[in-house]
């Protein structure tokens, strides 16, 4: 987030700042230097001076501040933000308002040093630090307020776009196919297999409880996803037994988290929208590279199908845009479609 306006670096916007700074320091003179309307000369030094003051202590405190954000957020610590401009805005300020200062009334008059402790330049120097002071103090107050706008209203994006997650995973969950499918696993089950039906009916109740357990939540721990992800793999495996192959990671770090039924999506969208046979297996490979989950299967479409509705992958990357600046990487190739998913970590 931007705290000052500054020049692009486009012809038009440098020459809109430098006339602006030409309009503040003509104001400046005409109410200051009453003898400057008689003398041109003494106008045209008053001019400059103002000018070279104003760009400075603007430009110079602008690019100072901007830069500032790359280390220290407004949003995630306003206070200790506040001391760190107040001290940058202090010492830039001062050295751009000591060397103006002792460039015009030293350096081009070929005066003594010891000018520069005459109260005319010591009260002069006291009101520009004054004005510089109370111009960027209202300049931040104004970004942060902002920032906090901002902040608000990507909470109230996000918990819209949670109650989005929320509604379309019971809905893909609770989906009558789905429920007819695995009861009808299950019938497959009670007689020959008692043992495995038992085992079927658990791993059902598990899932269910995870995603209304998940309702609550905004992130996961990446382990609980996964466990979740095998689960139901396992349920859709009962179904399609050799015609899905799931590999999962072992030995996953405990700080990494993920949007609840991300990953559970992907598998759903793979086995909705690609063959899974004995012959033609669907095979889905999760790892993990470097700050990413990857998520891959060998892509065969199914010779017909309902048509994509695309939100799946939507409501995923809505959801990690409220969460980090990393995007989701949705990557298709003709043998394979990938989806890589930023891995989240939170102190």
């Amino acid at each position: 987030m931007a705290t000052y306006g500054l020049p692009q670096n486009r012809f038009l916007s440098i020459l809109k700042w430098l006339l602006l700074f030409a309009l503040l320091a003509g104001t400046q003179v005409m109410l200051v230097c009453s003898s400057c309307y008689t003398d041109m000369g003494k106008a045209w030094q008053n001019f400059l001076y103002s000018f070279s003051l104003f760009s400075m202590l603007w430009l110079g405190n602008g690019y100072v501040s901007n830069n500032l954000n790359i280390f220290v957020s407004w949003t995630e610590s306003p206070w200790k933000r506040f001391l760190l401009t107040l001290l940058t805005v202090l010492v830039y300020s001062a050295i751009v308002v000591f060397f103006i200062n002792w460039f015009w009334y030293v350096l081009l008059p070929k005066r003594d040093f010891s000018y520069m402790g005459t109260p005319k330049v010591r009260y002069t120097m006291l009101t520009q630090m004054l004005v510089t002071y109370i111009i960027t103090m209202t300049v931040h107050a104004i970004a942060f307020l902002r920032g906090w706008r901002e902040a608000a209203v990507n909470a109230e994006r996000l918990q819209k776009e949670h109650a989005l997650s929320k509604y379309e995973a019971l809905k893909n969950q609770v989906n009558p196919h789905f429920l007819f499918n695995s009861l009808n696993a299950l019938t497959s089950l009670v007689h020959p297999e008692p043992d495995l039906a038992v085992k079927f009916i658990k791993q059902l109740s598990e899932v269910y409880r995870y995603v209304l357990d998940s309702q609550r939540k905004e992130v996961v721990p990446l382990e609980e996803e996964l466990n979740f992800t095998q689960r139901y793999a396992f349920l859709q495996q009962i179904r399609l037994a050799e015609g899905l192959q799931v590999k999962l990671p072992t030995d996953v770090p405990e700080e990494l988290q993920i949007p609840p039924l991300a990953l559970q999506m992907l598998l759903e969208n793979a086995v909705k929208h690609n063959r899974a046979w004995a012959k033609e297996p669907l095979k889905v490979t999760v790892s993990i590279e470097d700050d990413y989950l990857v998520v891959q299967n060998n892509y065969q479409p199914k010779p017909q199908h309902e048509p994509p509705s695309g939100l799946g992958l939507a409501n995923i990357e809505a959801r990690y845009e409220m969460l980090t600046n990393k995007k989701m990487q949705v990557l298709p190739s003709e043998g394979t479609f990938t989806v890589r998913l930023p891995l989240l970590t939170f102190q």
